[in-house]
């Protein structure tokens, strides 16, 4: 099917499709009837639903799809539970997390459709999710009239152009499930003005090239996002215009940054390639002598440098926001700054200056939340403790930790380090966080406090199996795979089921068992084995996370993982009332 084609006419043929719709509303009120109504720009469709709302006699109920549905049926169920509505109009299907398993699912209990919701079910789709629709659930479809909806030329234009402009100037701001709407809304309209070179010039092309490359890059297609940052840099060097230049060159190389975090080594070519662009970027706003763009330069990269070891770029950029953000008094960025050079003196064996320069660091960010004491005890204890989980407060301690160590100041510096790794989270930083591991279990074992090395080593191995950094973490207990971004917006059908399930051959027992727990001659499911064959791993690596995307039939799975049995009716509350369903541990 071609995705739709804007017209001249195109009002005109959507104020007739609407008054279409409206009436075929209108005529099945009180049965069953499927109504597809196509349209691949929210903001048009939004416009039509309130037209809709005024023209047709009948009262139209909207539901909006939660994006953690994964049933349409029970989702109109829950909402509308015995009533029965004159019509149900149903949007953001496109921001469901597994669209695929909504339509299986809707596909199977068709019928269900037919004998339970007596009213007219116009489904709101674009193109995307008719082509998957006619796919996934073609008996469904075979039921459905469709109404297709188009926008016109020139306001598709006018779309691409103020969504560019809001995003060069650091204002799109948007849901998260709004930008799988944005990017199914910008592949349509290149389809188009591929097909209408006429309208596509330079400046339109350059644009939607840089918005293709921001939200491929969101939605985790890091290649195709490169893809589309390199043509719109192509294009913009075309049009002479050096500030959306800098913009894109900064995106491809944290692209390539974001490519080449799961690789350890930085001499992996995706970490150079990251390093190559960065460079440019610098040498680039250092031409044009913006102190924005340098101090902007610095939140942005520094910790990229750091990770590079570009020790003398990030003190000559970190030198230069230091005095910028002391003279406007941006205090966060100020402790950044301060962090930087901090990291730079320790590089260069300064443990001295780096003890000073992280002091600071660690005083500025007590002064943002208006402490004035310089002893870092009493520094922490009065932070409001929703501040105390800071990834910035558990780097300064990590560099206080590691320049007291090398002072020899061995008891203090455990004191800092244990610190930061307590105030630390690896979903914001999991290199920081594992770093610091590292050199807890190196003091730890050096002071003889073995069994707390050897603690910290098996936590250091669990979190880099988690987060994808080692393939096999030996006798220890899976767990499901974690990402440290914003990386899949979109879930796939297996979930976060950890790769060595996969690899091991056991993702077919998975699919076993969730093939029973559909079942109902199968009330109790008991995996039993000897110990250390895998059952926990089993369990939490590979049938919750999958559970967490799996829906048989209209029943949705809420896992719910205890280990402790004792009074398991207890446990159980306590589980659902800390929010851990779906946690670890041994069910």
């Amino acid at each position: 099917m071609s995705p739709q084609q804007p017209s001249q006419d195109d009002h005109v043929n959507n104020d007739r499709s609407l008054k279409q719709l409206a009436w075929a509303i209108a005529s099945s009120v009180g049965q069953f009837k499927l109504i597809l109504a196509r349209c691949n720009y929210a903001r048009e469709r939004d416009r039509l639903i309130r037209r809709l709302q005024e023209i047709c006699q009948v009262e139209i109920r909207v539901l909006a799809v939660q994006q953690s549905k994964k049933t349409l049926y029970t989702a109109i169920q829950e909402e509308f539970g015995e009533e029965i509505p004159a019509c149900v109009m149903v949007v953001g299907l496109e921001s469901v997390q597994n669209l695929s398993v909504m339509l299986t699912s809707a596909n199977q209990v068709r019928e269900d459709f037919r004998k339970n919701f007596a009213f007219p079910l116009v489904l709101w789709i674009d193109d995307e999710i008719y082509n998957q629709l006619i796919q996934l659930a073609p008996d469904l479809e075979s039921w459905a009239t469709t109404r297709d909806f188009v926008i016109s030329t020139q306001e598709l234009v006018d779309f691409i152009i103020e969504t560019a402009n809001q995003w060069f100037s650091n204002n799109l701001k948007i849901s998260v499930d709004e930008y799988i709407k944005l990017e199914n809304e910008l592949e349509a309209a290149q389809i188009y003005l591929l097909k209408n070179l006429d309208v596509y010039n330079l400046n339109i092309q350059a644009n939607l090239e840089s918005l293709l490359g921001f939200i491929k890059q969101i939605n985790n297609q890091k290649d195709s996002a490169l893809e589309h940052y390199h043509k719109a840099y192509q294009l913009w060097q075309q049009s002479n215009n050096l500030k959306w230049q800098g913009k894109i060159l900064s995106e491809i190389g944290f692209c390539y940054y974001l490519k080449a975090f799961k690789h350890q080594d930085i001499t992996h070519p995706d970490w150079q390639a990251a390093w190559h662009y960065i460079q440019e970027y610098i040498n680039f706003i250092y031409q044009l002598n913006s102190p924005d763009l340098i101090t902007s330069a610095v939140v942005k990269f520094g910790d990229i440098l750091r990770d590079l070891q570009q020790w003398e770029t990030l003190r000559s950029l970190s030198e230069e926001a230091l005095v910028i953000h002391r003279n406007n008094n941006k205090l966060r960025e100020l402790a950044k700054d301060y962090g930087f050079l901090a990291e730079v003196a320790l590089a260069q064996n300064n443990w001295v200056q780096a003890n000073q320069l992280v002091k600071q660091a660690l005083e500025v960010f007590a002064a943002i939340h208006n402490q004035k004491s310089a002893n870092m005890s009493e520094v922490l204890s009065d932070i409001p403790e929703r501040d105390l989980k800071s990834k910035d407060l558990s780097l300064y301690q990590f560099i206080l930790g590691r320049s007291q160590y090398h002072l020899g100041e061995i008891k203090q510096a455990t004191l800092s380090l244990e610190t930061a790794r307590d105030v630390g989270n690896p979903l914001e930083d999991v290199r920081l966080y594992l770093d610091i591991l590292r050199f807890l279990q190196k003091i730890y074992f050096e002071r003889k406090e073995y069994l707390k090395a050897y603690n910290i080593k098996q936590q250091q191995r669990s979190i880099e199996q988690q987060f994808g950094l080692r393939a096999f973490i030996g006798a220890g207990r899976l767990e499901a795979t974690k990402q440290a971004f914003v990386e899949t917006l979109r879930s796939n059908t297996q979930g976060n089921i950890a790769p060595e399930i996969a690899a091991s051959g056991r993702l077919l027992d998975v699919e076993r068992l969730i093939e029973r727990m559909g079942r109902p001659d199968y009330k109790l499911i008991v995996i039993h084995g000897q110990s250390g064959v895998g059952k926990s791993s089993l369990v939490n690596a590979g049938l919750v996370p999958a559970l967490k995307n799996k829906a048989i039939g209209i029943q949705d799975y809420l896992p719910v993982v205890m280990r402790v049995y004792t009074n398991w009716v207890e446990e159980l509350g306590r589980v659902l009332g800390n929010g851990e369903a779906g946690g670890a541990g041994e069910s």
